[in-house]
């Protein structure tokens, strides 16, 4: 995506609504504009943590005086799922007792909490236990594309979970037995996100993973699936997106519109 129409979109994407009245103005995908207001959400909120958190015992004192976890959410712009884990903290729940009544609402004792809390994360598209869990089948969707690609041309690889097994440290998605030629580079292995590539992100998982995949693996390839940034530094792989796999159009419709549609 060029840079203008992103900033664009980025700029004017502020909650879920917004994502199909932009899809049909800039002739985007409704998936892949969700992906980019997903991290807008996610970036903003690393940033605020923090800030909220020094409010915590004010917060809990407007909740124990009648406002909802949901009016709080809106009230600090601060996601409901994390709002109502600051809430249920101060009622002395534990994190890990948090991360099982989130699964669990039914056995919250407290009535009125147990409501809100079903409610905040029924309203949460992005921090709740159901988002995670979609962004997890996103990345499962992703790499089985892959996966099908690679088996329909017949070519040899190793999972992750291959050389993981074999004791190996970091190492991408899939590793090819033999490297192969895609837009003159030899690729040797392919690593799936499940994302928007845009400088952040890139920036993040560059650091993270892609270089050191290159000085291990060799050249290789990375498939951001919700497409990515014009002129991203890309030094020892390949950049590519969804349009790289079109022949598989209904397994790319299904990728698209599930974190869309639920």
């Amino acid at each position: 995506m060029d840079r203008q129409t992103y900033q664009k979109i980025y700029s004017s994407l502020h909650d879920f609504k917004d994502v199909f009245r932009l899809s049909e103005e800039y002739a985007k995908p409704a998936g892949m504009l969700a992906t980019i207001l997903n991290q807008k959400v996610v970036k903003k909120t690393r940033f605020t943590h923090r800030k909220i958190y020094s409010r915590e015992n004010e917060l809990y004192l407007k909740w124990k005086q009648g406002r909802t976890i949901l009016d709080l959410a809106e009230y600090t712009g601060f996601p409901p799922t994390l709002m109502a884990s600051l809430i249920m903290k101060n009622c002395d729940i534990s994190k890990k007792n948090i991360n099982w009544l989130f699964k669990n609402i039914d056995l919250i004792e407290n009535h009125r909490l147990r409501k809100e809390v079903q409610k905040a994360l029924a309203a949460d598209h992005f921090f709740s236990p159901h988002a995670h869990e979609m962004q997890c089948k996103k990345g499962e969707m992703g790499e089985e594309v892959i996966r099908k690609w690679l088996d329909d041309r017949e070519i040899p690889y190793f999972t992750e979970a291959d050389i993981r097994a074999q004791g190996d440290g970091k190492t991408p998605d899939f590793v090819l037995e033999n490297p192969i030629r895609i837009d003159n580079l030899m690729v040797n292995w392919i690593e799936s996100k499940a994302l928007f590539g845009d400088d952040f992100e890139h920036e993040h998982y560059s650091k993270k993973q892609f270089r050191e995949y290159a000085g291990i693996f060799g050249e290789g390839m990375v498939v951001y699936w919700y497409g990515y940034l014009e002129n991203l530094p890309a030094d020892g792989y390949l950049v590519k997106n969804y349009s790289f796999f079109e022949e598989y159009k209904e397994e790319i419709d299904g990728l698209f519109n599930y974190l869309v549609y639920w």
